[in-house]
């Protein structure tokens, strides 16, 4: 933004009683831009950081409620974070993950599989007393 306020202020620059002042004042104003806009973008990271952690603190809670343990939750909403950070370093970096990596998660899915199944009761009914 700075440089196009630069080259348009070049264009329709009036003419003025003190030139070697004007250059100082399109520096100022280029640098008080660049500010504003780094300043904005920081600011619109920190609102879209706070509102994707409350979604996934609404998704947790709601997954704690329909659980049976907070372990499956917790595991479950650990795989998602970790597979979204890869989806999304991929998509937005290009980065890579290595094989170690990839074999911690397919562990992770491992875990998971053995903690979503659904097995039969081992218990055995308790005897009857005979009195």
């Amino acid at each position: 933004f700075g440089q196009l306020f630069a080259q348009w202020s070049r264009a329709v620059r009036p003419l003025s009683l003190f030139p070697h002042l004007q250059n100082g004042t399109i520096r100022i104003i280029s640098a008080l831009l660049k500010l504003s806009v780094s300043m904005g973008l920081c600011v619109l990271g920190i609102i879209v950081m706070a509102s994707t952690n409350s979604l996934m603190w609404t998704f947790f809670s709601r997954g704690l409620s329909f659980s049976m343990s907070s372990a499956i939750a917790s595991v479950t909403v650990t795989f998602s974070n970790i597979l979204s950070s890869a989806f999304l370093g991929y998509v937005l970096y290009g980065e890579c993950q290595e094989v170690l990596w990839w074999g911690g998660v397919f562990l992770i899915l491992c875990g998971l599989t053995l903690i979503h199944r659904k097995l039969p009761p081992t218990w055995k009914p308790l005897p009857h007393k005979q009195q």
